[in-house]
């Protein structure tokens, strides 16, 4: 092999690798926006297994471009850049202007919470969030994360990354599911597939409420949900999946 191939070679390997210092300094955004709360020195040291001088070191530069800020204890937490990144790329999605009306209808009509939820690596992020005006609702924050395969957006997600779930036979037959109590016991939900061209998948619409009081009207949210999806999904030039319609909901 020549110089310029093994030059070339190695110039790939290195691509692949990426930069050591960048992938610590977003393990430690990671941590910080796996909590609510600030975390110490100590804390981040071991949730991320990077020694106390290297958080320090890395902090510096986080703190520098707004990354990170310091809380009046002089914890760490995320700083107000991450806040302006996130809003921008909300605003810059062609989902927004969409998604959102869609989900203020299902909350106009059931009183309940509706939300958009899109895969993030090995969880899933809302993304969007229409809370309901009842003072009882579940409560879901817009970029929070919550477990892939737990509720029934978890098991959209699931279905459509191909990963196992035990809600396969349902979202395939009838392109809607409905949870009871799985990731939170007192929560239900129920959610439908969001697709773009190319049967490309774009997100989890799902509508959450109280167990109690959500349990008698899955039947009808999930023909509604479904009809929403369907409607995003024609508007963002995909076609919604052809499905049967029998029954698709547990009780965990």
């Amino acid at each position: 092999m020549s110089n310029d191939s093994l030059l070339h070679s190695e110039s790939r390997s290195d691509d692949r690798m990426g930069v050591e210092a960048v992938e610590r300094a977003l393990s430690l955004l990671d941590a910080l926006g796996s909590v609510e709360a600030p975390l110490s020195l100590k804390e981040l040291a071991l949730k991320t297994g990077l020694s106390k001088a290297t958080i320090l070191r890395l902090t510096v530069s986080l703190e520098r471009f707004g990354y990170v800020s310091r809380s009046l204890s002089g914890a760490y937490q995320l700083g107000p850049t991450l806040w302006r990144l996130g809003s921008v790329f909300r605003q810059n999605l062609e989902l927004e202007p969409i998604i959102r009306p869609a989900m203020q209808a299902l909350v106009s009509l059931t009183q309940e919470s509706a939300s958009f939820w899109i895969p993030r690596g090995e969880e899933r992020m809302c993304l969007f969030r229409q809370n309901s005006p009842r003072s009882a609702r579940s409560h879901v924050e817009e970029g929070e994360s919550s477990p892939i395969g737990k509720g029934s957006g978890g098991h959209i997600v699931a279905y459509y990354l191909g990963m196992p779930t035990r809600f396969s036979e349902d979202i395939r037959a009838e392109g809607v599911v409905a949870t009871l109590g799985d990731r939170d016991p007192d929560v239900a939900s129920v959610s439908a597939p969001v697709l773009g061209p190319n049967r490309e998948f774009v997100g989890a619409l799902t509508l959450a409420g109280i167990l109690n009081r959500f349990e008698a009207h899955v039947p009808e949210y999930k023909v509604i949900v479904k009809q929403a999806a369907a409607s995003i999904t024609r508007q963002l030039g995909g076609e919604p999946e052809l499905v049967s319609h029998r029954s698709a909901e547990r009780r965990e």
